[in-house]
Formats: structure tokens, C-alpha cells, sequence
């Protein structure tokens, strides 16, 4: 299992590309410096009228596939 600590702030209109389908993915980089790519999907229980933002903890198993992200 691995896990990856990043901050994020997205404003609600910018988060309004989801859906409409030109932005399928955001790219945040972790506290150590690695680029992670997250299905922009799986933000959206985060998403209030400000949009999506604070600190973020995605875990992957061995093969980096998703297992949960959790705000904390």
C-alpha cells in the first residue's frame, strides 16, 4: 500500500470543467515531490459551493491502483 499527502485548491467554476467534460483528471504533487495523477471523479464528495480544497491523502496498493482518498 502507498500513500500520498498533497494540498489542493480548485475554485467551483474551475471544477465546473468536470462536467463538462473537458477535464477528466487533476495532477497534484505530493509533499515529497512526486506528480500524481487522480481521476477528477473522485473529488466530488469534496466539492462544496468554494469548490475543493484542503489536505488530501490518496492511498494505491503496489500497482497504484485507487483504493480512498480522505480529506484530513
Amino acid at each position: 500500500m502507498k500513500q500520498y499527502y498533497f494540498s489542493l485548491h480548485i475554485s467551483y467554476l474551475e471544477f465546473e470543467r468536470v462536467y463538462k467534460g473537458s477535464a477528466r483528471s487533476v495532477i497534484a504533487t505530493d509533499e515529497t515531490g512526486k506528480r500524481i495523477q487522480i481521476p477528477a471523479l473522485r473529488f466530488l464528495p469534496f466539492l462544496n459551493s468554494g469548490g475543493v480544497s484542503g489536505r488530501f491523502v490518496l492511498t494505491t496498493n503496489n500497482q497504484n491502483k485507487f483504493l480512498s482518498l480522505q480529506k484530513i
